[in-house]
């Protein structure tokens, strides 16, 4: 494995969190969408199903219960705070 440096770990979690955002921004533009076209039972659906699974699997705040054993959010993290991977 590659040792990298401090500064290339930040990049790395910066251009993360910049994707992370996108992805929720996404989410929340289709939850719009659905809401938009007027069916309730579909939203419904999608907020305790996909939506709530994709939001999950991104964000440790997401108001849902329960998580993900590791979500892009421990992935950043990860990146943004150790100094060498345990493996």
């Amino acid at each position: 494995m590659t040792t990298q440096t401090p500064e290339k770990r930040q990049e790395i979690a910066d251009e993360l969190r910049e994707l992370q955002a996108q992805m929720l921004e996404c989410l929340d533009q289709a939850k719009r969408l659905i809401e938009q076209s007027g069916q309730h039972t579909t939203l419904q659906r999608a907020e305790a199903y996909w939506l709530a699974h994709a939001r999950i699997a991104l964000t440790n705040n997401h108001g849902y219960l329960g998580g993900s054993m590791c979500s892009m959010e421990d992935t950043i993290d990860e990146f943004a705070g150790s100094e060498d991977d345990e493996d």
